[in-house]
């Protein structure tokens, strides 16, 4: 098996708000998301989306020395909520002198950012993307075999700060649209290459089963790409900050009020994921297909109140597409 059928992105539709936490409060928020430092993009750290994969594999029921081989050594005791086991357990060992222990051969990207869902004054919402969003998720569409690239070019901005559309309602002369906190200008008319990025997100980031259905034809009317001056405000003020308390057994306030940030629920997030299989059956490689695609796992915190439910995709050899090579 070419290491190349071994190459699969992994697609993350936010079905509830999604508290991946960062480190240190921000401003007054108390528990941010992820960042990154570059761009303010919201993100899931390689580390802590590895880490889910790892309790969804071991809430399945996979046998240990299998979970072992695909996703490294159990985390130690003293590992820090939120970290892969993998990695804490090598920083570890190699602080106390034993050496490294076994990583696994499933190797966990980032989960980048490909649309976030911001209010508007028609259609209750739109999933707004940016130039560098798409410009990232075409690079990691190269990973793939070469038939299951899509070949999409970026979108032709002729006039910054402009907004794209793929549908007619969106543009118009002088047209311009609320988007969260901004008033942006859109373009006078849809844009080819945002209407194929639209069909390829929908059918593979939220697929067109019955109940998906809905919303995937949602996304090809209503996906809009903002320049790279407007995503990071729209990122910053279109997430959701919910003010918290924390009761104690006589149902007083004990700790708080404190702030939370989450990535509303239909954001979708995607990530590249690399299984090397030289030493693995293809039964192992089905395994992986069988926890990820089509599945509903938790990611974050705040999991007993329902967050960090999302839905997976998978997309590469061996999966089944809803759509064909562009």
């Amino acid at each position: 098996m070419s290491r190349a059928q071994n190459e699969w992105l992994l697609y993350l539709y936010a079905e509830s708000p999604l508290h991946a936490g960062a480190a240190d409060a921000s401003g007054v928020i108390d528990l941010p998301i992820q960042r990154e430092a570059g761009t303010g993009y919201p993100v899931v750290w390689g580390q802590s989306l590895k880490g889910a994969l790892r309790q969804a594999a071991r809430d399945d029921g996979w046998d240990p020395d299998i979970l072992r081989t695909v996703f490294g050594s159990d985390p130690p005791s003293g590992a820090a909520p939120g970290e892969d086991g993998a990695d804490a357990a090598d920083r570890a060992e190699a602080a106390a002198g034993q050496g490294a222990s076994t990583a696994g051969l499933l190797a966990v990207g980032d989960a980048q950012l490909v649309a976030l869902p911001v209010p508007t004054l028609q259609q209750t919402f739109a999933w707004v993307t940016s130039d560098l969003a798409l410009a990232r998720l075409a690079r990691k569409y190269l990973a793939l075999p070469e038939e299951m690239r899509p070949r999409l070019g970026p979108p032709e901005r002729t006039l910054d700060g402009v907004a794209l559309a793929t549908n007619a309602k969106w543009c118009g002369k002088s047209r311009d649209e609320v988007l969260g906190p901004l008033v942006v200008p859109l373009a006078e008319k849809p844009d080819a290459a945002v209407v194929a990025w639209a069909e390829r997100i929908a059918g593979d980031g939220i697929g067109e089963d019955d109940v998906f259905e809905p919303f995937a034809d949602k996304l090809k009317r209503d996906l809009l790409v903002v320049d790279d001056d407007v995503m990071p405000e729209l990122n910053r003020d279109c997430t959701e900050v919910v003010a918290r308390v924390q009761l104690n057994s006589g149902k007083t306030v004990e700790h708080g009020p404190f702030y939370s940030e989450y990535l509303p629920a239909e954001t979708l997030l995607v990530a590249s994921l690399t299984l090397r299989a030289s030493e693995l059956s293809e039964l192992v490689v089905d395994e992986v297909k069988e926890l990820l695609h089509g599945r509903q796992i938790q990611i974050g915190g705040d999991e007993t109140i329902g967050k960090g439910l999302v839905w997976c995709r998978l997309v590469g050899a061996g999966i089944e597409s809803a759509v064909g090579a562009a």
